[in-house]
């Protein structure tokens, strides 16, 4: 009877060659699929900082006007306060410069670049932590000119309006009564009323440095993506 014999022997190295096919294989696919979202994480965070980057200069222009307005307002109430300290109560500047009380700045900044990375809760995408800070520092500080420009408007809604409805005839700005610049009260609304306005310059003042530095970081940020 014929016996056959079955030859078991193995060819580990054509074996070793397929297994190292597979493993480079598979280690390639695993870093073009990391690159792909280093990749794709990087065009996030190039959008975000040049969605920063475009809100930071409408807010840089809208604060400008903001100041410029503002100043001006300070201008008319600083003349009015040394006409009513010194006594000048027949100077007809005076009905012009306190209507000056009724007109208020408004910064009103853009948010939405802020407001859609925080949702999305890709913030850490930004990697430049000096970067982050500045941005987290800046918006911060746009919630501050807010309550500050609330704080002035709630003071002409309790105090200036009230005054001027009793003591002035709002179609023309024509006095109903016509020694209401002698009124201690009016003295005492327009110096309270510099306070604030003061307090709200300062703010802007200090958002808009914000800003300068913001701009510069981003700027940066932007040229880096570039190269």
């Amino acid at each position: 009877m014929a016996k056959f014999k079955i030859d078991f022997k193995i060819d580990w190295k054509s074996k070793l060659i397929d297994l190292l096919i597979v493993i480079i294989g598979i280690t390639i696919a695993f870093k073009l699929n990391n690159w792909n979202d280093s990749f794709k994480t990087e065009l996030e965070a190039k959008g975000y900082i040049e969605s920063f980057y475009e809100e930071n200069k409408t807010n840089y222009e809208s604060l400008v006007s903001a100041i410029d307005f503002a100043n001006s307002n300070k201008r008319d109430i600083d003349t009015l306060k040394n006409m009513l300290l010194s006594g000048t109560y027949s100077d007809t500047r005076i009905k012009s410069l306190s209507a000056s009380m009724m007109t208020l700045a408004d910064f009103n900044p853009s948010t939405t670049t802020m407001e859609n990375i925080t949702a999305s809760g890709e913030f850490d995408m930004i990697t430049d932590i000096d970067l982050r800070k500045d941005i987290i520092s800046t918006y911060k500080s746009y919630k501050t000119s807010t309550k500050l420009e609330g704080l002035i408007a709630d003071y002409v809604n309790e105090y200036v309006t009230p005054f001027f409805f009793e003591n002035v005839r709002f179609r023309d700005f024509e006095s109903i009564n016509a020694d209401f610049s002698k009124d201690p009260h009016f003295e005492n609304i327009v110096l309270g009323y510099e306070v604030l306005l003061n307090q709200q310059i300062s703010g802007y003042k200090s958002n808009l440095e914000k800003q300068k530095v913001l701009d510069d970081r981003l700027t940066t940020a932007n040229n880096r993506f570039k190269q």
